[in-house]
């Protein structure tokens, strides 16, 4: 029975967390929580090529390292969120932190592929915990055009990772090789568990007196509710579809720019940083928008310029392959953009009615990232990365059927709900 869910205000609660220097500390452990994930994907992204030559794998096997990164971070989400919401934040931040670390040494330590395939499974899995406890922080700060507006400064950070990670990889892979990237990876995990574990611990966001409001909620309680609320479902499988899309793209770059496009692992490393950039952008002209006008402008928007990305993208490449790498990449770019400019008004939408149970929902959000990657960003890779056609086909089909569900999901934005 969720008898509290219809009385229960959820204003912003940022005026109850203590002297200007606390609230500074605590926005430095959810910026450190949102970038593990782009760093522990993207650091290593250049070293893909060089995993496989050392193991003498085939592409493909070298990119179920991806898959089971993804898997993990799915089933770290769909765990940590509801755990958060029973016993709050801090506690089980601080276990998946220690699971990020243990599993992150077993990588730089793996003595074959299916070792480090393993490996990258729970590495994922702790990665994609502090994600979503970090999501269900910031909604239990913030409500409105304020979540909006943070979730998009907060990008800002993950952009920034984006952009530095592959190209700080390129050049950390000739000094230290591709298990030192793991090590340097454990560092900061170690680094994280001392900054946001203390920090949270003594700032718990998610009270206790809230946690007394879903006395006698199950989460198979707020699973139903979350699934029965057609603009939280069409919104969370349009998360999935789209991420699927980028992630199609990730997972064949480094082949497709280095071996197809000849470029050096410095190269793509810089062009990788580029679309990073452009993916902060979107996120703050999103933001920009957001507060001027409404995040439902913002989501029609970006739902039409993904389309229009992916379709010059594959007649580019796949009709006019005389454009060569600027045909691949300028395409690209404007889809990277206009997913930035999506995602922080998708997830804002999609927490707005569902502050108690934040955890359970950012756990959804973020697990139908990773089915939908886990699923579909191998698919491009078992018909060949000789030509970028295949990732272009992928990724167009995704975008469309997100851009249709980013539609569906606006129309019901006026939905209430907890």
């Amino acid at each position: 029975m969720e008898h509290t869910a219809h009385v229960v205000p959820d204003p912003s609660r940022t005026d109850q967390k203590g002297p200007r220097q606390r609230v500074v500390l605590l926005v430095l452990a959810l910026v450190m929580l949102q970038v593990i994930w782009p760093l522990t994907m993207d650091l290593y992204l250049p070293s893909l090529p060089t995993i496989r030559r050392d193991f003498g794998s085939p592409e493909s096997g070298v990119q179920l390292t991806l898959t089971a990164a993804f898997i993990g971070m799915g089933i770290g989400q769909l765990a940590s969120g509801p755990v958060s919401d029973a016993v709050g934040r801090a506690r089980p931040l601080s276990v998946m932190i220690v699971v990020y670390c243990l599993a992150t040494a077993s990588c730089a330590l793996a003595p074959d592929l299916g070792w480090l395939i393993v490996s990258r499974a729970f590495q994922g899995m702790g990665s994609a915990a502090c994600a979503v406890i970090a999501l269900a922080i910031v909604r239990d700060l913030y409500a409105g055009k304020q979540l909006l507006v943070f979730l998009a400064r907060l990008a800002i950070a993950s952009g920034v990772f984006v952009v530095i990670s592959p190209a700080l990889g390129a050049q950390l892979l000739q000094v230290v090789g591709w298990r030192g990237l793991f090590w340097i990876l454990l560092l900061y995990g170690l680094v994280l568990l001392c900054i946001a574990g203390v920090i949270l611990l003594r700032n718990e966001t998610h009270t206790a007196d809230r946690r007394l409001l879903r006395k006698g909620v199950r989460v198979r309680d707020d699973y139903r509710s979350l699934l029965g609320d057609r603009q939280f479902r069409d919104l969370a499988l349009a998360g999935g579809f789209l991420f699927a899309a980028m992630m199609s793209y990730m997972a064949g770059s480094a082949f497709l720019l280095q071996e197809v496009f000849g470029l050096t692992p410095t190269g793509y490393a810089l062009l990788f940083g580029a679309q990073g950039a452009l993916m902060v952008l979107g996120a703050q002209a999103g933001g920009f928008i957001a507060r001027r006008s409404s995040s439902v402008l913002v989501i029609r928007i970006g739902a039409v310029a993904l389309v229009a990305a992916m379709v010059i993208l594959l007649l580019s490449v796949g009709v006019a392959p005389e454009f060569g790498l600027w045909g691949l990449t300028a395409p690209i770019m404007a889809f990277t953009t206009a997913f930035g400019l999506v995602s922080p008004a998708l997830q804002a939408t999609a927490l707005e009615h569902h502050g108690l149970r934040a955890g359970t929902a950012a756990s959804l959000l973020g697990a139908s990232n990773m089915a939908g990657s886990a699923v579909i960003a191998p698919v491009s890779g078992m018909f060949g990365l000789s030509s970028p056609v295949p990732t272009a086909v992928v990724m167009l089909c995704c975008a469309s059927i997100g851009g249709l569900l980013l539609i569906s999901g606006v129309r019901r934005s006026g939905r209430k709900g907890l």
